[in-house]
């Protein structure tokens, strides 16, 4: 149990110092204003980029939830210029999901705020170690993922 409680509280220390890491990213963007979004738009801008175009229904089905959910958030999210929804030319009743530029360029700060924070956390490591804590990394998500 010792392991755990510790492997617990070294996530914690990780998680804290991302967040803090993310904040001061953030700060220091000039487009800080684009991270203020909720955990759940911010999930939502990634389903739509990783499912490419989806569908109302397909949103429905990935997070489970009522239709008006899906609609609410979406709509949210255009307000926002995050997303554009366009109808289908094939059947004028479905509409598709799109990442607007702003939506784009959110998801790239992000992702440019995690290589910062991957840096900073591996900058104490030996080329062998960074490798090894890859290779760990990558048993521990694939296990996740069966």
């Amino acid at each position: 149990m010792e392991t755990e409680a510790l492997i617990v509280k070294y996530i914690d220390i990780l998680s804290k110092s991302m967040r803090q890491s993310m904040r001061n990213y953030k700060e220091e963007s000039d487009r800080g204003e684009l991270l203020n979004l909720t955990i759940t738009q911010l999930h939502y801008l990634h389903a739509i980029n990783e499912m490419d175009a989806p569908t109302f229904k397909q949103l429905v089905e990935k997070f489970n939830v009522q239709k008006s959910t899906v609609t609410d958030i979406v709509n949210r999210l255009i307000k926002r210029n995050m997303v554009y929804k366009q109808q289908s030319e094939e059947d004028l009743r479905v509409f598709h999901v799109y990442l607007a530029e702003k939506g784009k360029e959110l998801l790239e700060m992000e992702s440019r705020g995690y290589f910062h924070f991957a840096h900073k956390m591996t900058k104490c490591l030996a080329d062998e170690e960074k490798k090894q804590f890859t290779d760990v990394l990558k048993k521990i998500v694939t296990e996740f993922n069966k």
